[in-house]
């Protein structure tokens, strides 16, 4: 009696990219559920969020800064400030806790550490530059004067901005990872920076020397020069965007280089 044997069936191999798309579906879908799952409102929470601090700041500080704030309507300065600033430090401070949120995933082969951070920090991309075009809409919607000429610079300052949030980003993962409670003063840092670097109030009213200090901050020069191309009135001449650029440099190399050198630490950890 013979016995009939099923057809072969040759195994399909997927490409490299395929997986490397895989591992990033899920990590996005991952990091989607952690962020909106458990609000009602979804994925409208990011811009009703950035809309209630700019009705707040606009109670407080609106009758002031309207006299004082050079050349731009100050809901405008706002948007301008708090959307870009937010993405950078919410890739930064979240990348604290990449390796252990993500601990499940990282156990298969094809998720790598940088993956993680490369989800996360696209996502925060995404979300809060889909919240800045909406909010600039309604903006231009409600008769705020915008000017539209400079797009491209307005492209370019959150394209490399978001760069620089991510280099930010690979330091952290390892700070975070190794650093236990410091994760704690990181989230003090950005706080303090939040509050002295103009992102609610004109670095025109601060008097020197501080300006020059304030100055040493190198995202400032980014916000600035994206508020510049927003309303072309707003002053430019203390912007110095090539500062900021080596900066950028500066830091994702050094981003890099500390994954590097923890890399193998990381893959033993899962």
């Amino acid at each position: 009696m013979s016995v009939q044997l099923p057809p072969y069936r040759p195994i399909k191999h997927r490409s490299g990219l395929k997986v490397m798309g895989a591992a990033f579906h899920a990590l996005i879908m991952r990091e989607l559920q952690t962020r909106f799952g458990g609000y009602r409102l979804g994925y409208l929470w990011a811009p009703l969020e950035i809309m209630f601090q700019v009705a707040i700041y606009l109670i407080i500080f609106g009758a002031i800064m309207t006299r004082v704030l050079p050349g731009m309507d100050y809901m405008l300065f706002l948007v301008a400030g708090l959307v870009p600033f937010r993405m950078m430090s919410t890739i930064a401070t979240r990348s604290l806790g990449a390796v252990e949120a993500n601990q499940g995933l990282l156990m298969y082969r094809s998720v790598r550490h940088i993956d993680v951070i490369i989800a996360r920090s696209f996502l925060e991309l995404v979300i809060y530059f889909f919240t800045f075009v909406l909010l600039l809409t309604i903006l231009a919607f409600i008769g705020i004067p915008i000017s539209f000429a400079n797009l491209h610079v307005v492209l370019f300052c959150w394209l490399t901005l978001f760069i620089f949030g991510f280099g930010l980003a690979m330091i952290m993962m390892v700070v975070g990872y190794y650093g236990g409670e410091i994760s704690k003063v990181i989230g003090l840092i950005f706080t303090i920076l939040y509050f002295v670097s103009g992102i609610m109030y004109s670095i025109h009213i601060i008097p020197e020397p501080y300006l020059t200090y304030l100055l040493y901050i190198p995202f400032v020069h980014n916000i600035e020069l994206m508020r510049n191309a927003l309303s072309p009135t707003y002053p430019a001449y203390h912007i110095d965007i090539g500062y900021f650029l080596k900066w950028m440099v500066g830091v994702n190399f050094l981003g890099l280089l500390m994954y590097k050198a923890v890399e193998k630490d990381l893959i033993r950890s899962k």
